[in-house]
């Protein structure tokens, strides 16, 4: 259908500017993030059109052929559930693209408590990721929790459609660092969604490419790798994980677990120094296994309830020598 058919049933099928105008890169850009979000959110082009739009323009618009006016951006935004900015790639900064290296920088350092300065479009990326993370990761019911701290501002489904969002934002294809980020978040999400083999597999799959990705998130996914294995008593997978890995170092909570399941010393990677709060927690009851002996119940309750419900702490508290009767 040409584009004279394809205007014909609504007046918002008028296209903005076409690739080859000034702001045509801005329409090929913007073409894989609508493609991609329709994708994601299961809609047909015309499930996305429908009473918005003909099929065919976002047929056209989705090969690169110009950009929609503004009033059916926002309508199509809207039916996507995203902001037009992440849409559209206005928050993209485009002193990134000199210097893809910086923001970088930016990410690997959010993860030591960096927010990005005063790159307000990197600050609001470097947030977006920090509250995947936590849905993904402090749930009492996730297999990686990071004890000790409160629940995710995000639920697992918001969490979902935030991820979505990230993949199509500007900013993630920015630097392989943000690319290789927001590609783990996924996989740790969909683990949480699809507790299964399968998607271990995937995030173990995942950390074997993804090498650029800040280095405490990937220890954090090897943890939640290593943690849902080993609580699947399948010893012999969690050591696979860093067979296939070869992470420089594992947090000290995964070290624990592959020396409790039966890891030789040797093999087990070094532990990095910062630990979290379930570190300490784990590091504690180590401590009290290798002293021998029966360990009191109610110091094991009180680790336990110190975790605030993580589920791997209490399943390494069971693992303890119980006291006598």
């Amino acid at each position: 259908m040409d584009d004279a058919d394809a205007r014909e049933p609504y007046p918002g099928d008028r296209s903005g500017p076409r690739a080859g105008s000034p702001s045509g890169e801005r329409s090929g850009g913007f073409a894989g993030r609508l493609r991609h979000a329709r994708c994601d959110r299961g809609l047909s082009q015309a499930g996305l059109a429908s009473g918005i739009c003909s099929p065919s323009a976002v047929s056209r618009w989705e090969s690169g052929r110009g950009v929609p006016q503004p009033e059916v951006l926002r309508a199509l935004a809207d039916r996507l559930g995203m902001a037009v900015p992440v849409l559209t790639g206005e928050g993209f900064d485009s002193r990134l693209a000199e210097s893809p290296d910086g923001f970088g920088a930016v990410v690997a350092a959010a993860f030591g408590g960096d927010t990005g300065g005063s790159h307000s479009a990197i600050a609001g990326w470097v947030g977006r990721v920090r509250e995947v993370l936590d849905a993904a990761t402090s749930a009492p019911h996730a297999r990686g929790a990071r004890s000790g701290q409160p629940p995710g501002p995000l639920s697992l489904r918001d969490a979902r459609h935030t991820v979505d969002d990230l993949m199509v934002d500007p900013l993630t294809a920015a630097t392989p660092v943000a690319l290789e980020t927001v590609e783990l978040l996924d996989a740790l999400v969909t683990l949480e969604e699809e507790p299964t083999a399968g998607s271990v597999d995937r995030l173990v799959d995942t950390l074997t490419w993804t090498g650029d990705a800040p280095e405490p998130l990937r220890r954090t996914a090897v943890e939640v790798a290593v943690a849902a294995l080993v609580e699947a008593d399948m010893p012999v997978a969690a050591h696979a994980v860093v067979t296939r890995v070869a992470p420089p170092q594992v947090t000290p909570t995964t070290a624990v677990l592959l020396t409790w399941s039966g890891m030789r010393a040797g093999d087990v990677p070094p532990a990095a120094g910062r630990g979290s709060a379930r570190d300490g927690l784990v590091a504690l009851l180590a401590t009290l296994r290798s002293r021998g002996g029966p360990v009191p119940p109610g110091v094991v309750d009180a680790v336990v309830e110190a975790s605030q419900g993580d589920r791997l702490v209490a399943l390494l508290a069971q693992r303890l020598p119980p006291a006598a009767d």
